[in-house]
């Protein structure tokens, strides 16, 4: 079980009594890893084809503008390893200064995240248990567009809804600077939620000294120079390393055998680890055995959370949502669709911020079954079949390098998920009556999440969705 596995490592306390009294909400973490290996005559380009290939795991940070001057070789500097202190490579900086975040705070890159969010959910497997992260999957795309030019760099931006074009470098800067504000917050118990970026290349490889500026001005990253000619596998194993430690040993192996081969050249590496308290908790003892009609129509009897109180509420045609918010800047949306498969199908950024915008204060009785899931994804073949086929054949990424033309050919996405009760929470309440002039209040709802159903992580002030997914069997992942 990954609960299990979180225990075993060390990451969740091994006392329930000392979970209680500090988090047992939520715990995510992922990576994401794109490899771009070197366009060779003798070896054909990928076409991509079909779609993604999902495969469970057992379980499961460094900061992007166009130009042109190359520089034959970037100063390096001799840096630890930031996963190991016995594993040491050395770091090519660049010299622009993180720019100023952009005055809107990030919101349109949480517009354009959602938009390509959305988009990628429609595209991902229909079925099963799905955990991802849009979030994490367009700051990785965006360091590769900081290098890409031509057909390559507009359908990327296209995909991506012009998130990390040239020109909105501080869009990024202010959407990273939100979230980092989410652990800043000073909630007690604390929420967490790192957020990390890095960029490998082959060590010798000349890389333009623009690319280089555009991801410190725009990630504040540097670019590890490792030999993945020469050494594949050290490759692999330090950038799992890094992995590892950004989300907190959750992931510790994105990268499998065989995904970094010596014809790679550059890997583009984001990470994302969120820890957070329910901002109403779950009593335990309340969690009992129920009913879950999973979507072949079958039961199957999961471990369910119970819960009385006021929260944001909607119902609309085809569906049911509720909105649970976190302690800190963050809330998690569960939609419960009455047609999973024609919903999905039909749902936009645009319908999803029209239910965010129906949400109203209501009295909840709320059932929620505590699940757990991870996914682990290719997601070339998705990118290509969105708009973006050229980055994976015909690749233009001289922004990055001229000293061989380079082609993107793995998007390797893993992510996984645990939702339970919450740890204790000192709570306040305040009662001011008044005669109302508008009415009676609403009737209370209940809402027993009892069949399929979606959910959304977003961070309150830019609206990114962070984490997405959706649960067909709780049953296959507790």
């Amino acid at each position: 079980m990954l609960t299990e596995g979180i225990r075993q490592r060390g990451l969740w306390p091994a006392s329930t009594e000392h979970m209680h009294t500090r988090l047992r909400g939520a715990g995510l973490a992922l990576a994401v890893v794109l490899v771009a290996g070197a366009c060779a005559s003798a070896v054909a380009s990928p076409t991509p084809s079909g779609g993604p290939t999902f495969t469970p795991s057992p379980t499961n940070s460094a900061w992007p503008t166009d130009s042109a001057s190359p520089t034959p070789t970037p100063t390096a500097t001799s840096s630890p390893s930031p996963t190991s202190a016995a594993v040491n490579f050395d770091t090519a900086l660049g010299k622009a200064k993180l720019l100023a975040p952009a005055a809107d705070g990030g919101v349109l890159a949480g517009t354009e995240l959602n938009d390509f969010g959305i988009d990628l959910l429609r595209r991902l497997d229909s079925s099963g248990n799905l955990c991802a992260s849009p979030t994490s999957i367009a700051l990785a795309l965006a360091m590769v567009r900081a290098g890409a030019r031509g057909t390559t760099a507009t359908e990327i931006d296209n995909v991506l809804h012009q998130f990390g074009t040239t020109g909105q470098a501080s869009e990024i800067v202010a959407l990273l600077k939100a979230l980092k504000g989410l652990t800043d917050a000073g909630t007690k118990p604390a929420d967490e939620l790192d957020v990390a970026n890095a960029v490998f290349s082959q060590k010798g490889m000349n890389l333009e000294q623009a690319y280089l500026d555009a991801l410190s001005s725009g990630f504040g990253a540097g670019v590890g120079l490792l030999d993945f000619q020469n050494d594949p596998e050290s490759a692999r194993l330090t950038i799992n390393q890094w992995a590892s430690k950004s989300t907190k040993g959750l992931i510790p192996a994105v990268l499998q055998q065989g995904d970094i081969t010596n014809a790679t050249r550059i890997a583009l590496a984001d990470a994302i680890y969120l820890k957070a308290a329910w901002d109403h908790q779950f009593e335990p003892t309340a969690t009992k055995s129920l009913p879950f009609t999973r979507s072949d129509g079958s039961k199957v009897s999961v471990p369910t959370m119970a819960i009385d109180t006021s929260f944001q509420y909607a119902a609309g045609t085809g569906y049911r949502a509720v909105q649970l918010p976190f302690k800190s800047s963050a809330s998690m949306t569960f939609i419960v669709p009455d047609n999973m498969a024609s919903f999905v199908a039909g749902l936009t950024a645009a319908q999803f911020g029209t239910i965010e915008h129906q949400f109203t204060a209501r009295s909840v009785d709320l059932t929620l079954p505590r699940f757990s899931t991870e996914s682990r994804v290719d997601l070339a073949n998705v990118l290509a079949a969105m708009g973006m086929p050229t980055a994976f054949g015909n690749a233009d990424l001289s922004g990055i390098t001229l000293d061989e033309p380079l082609t993107i050919d793995h998007v390797i996405h893993q992510a996984n998920i645990v939702v339970g009760e919450d740890g204790v929470i000192a709570s306040a309440v305040t009662v001011v009556t008044g005669k109302s002039t508008v009415g009676p209040p609403p009737s209370p709802v209940t809402f027993h999440i009892d069949k399929p159903f979606l959910y959304f992580i977003q961070e309150r002030s830019t609206g990114a969705i962070l984490f997405m997914g959706r649960i067909d069997d709780p049953s296959a992942t507790t």
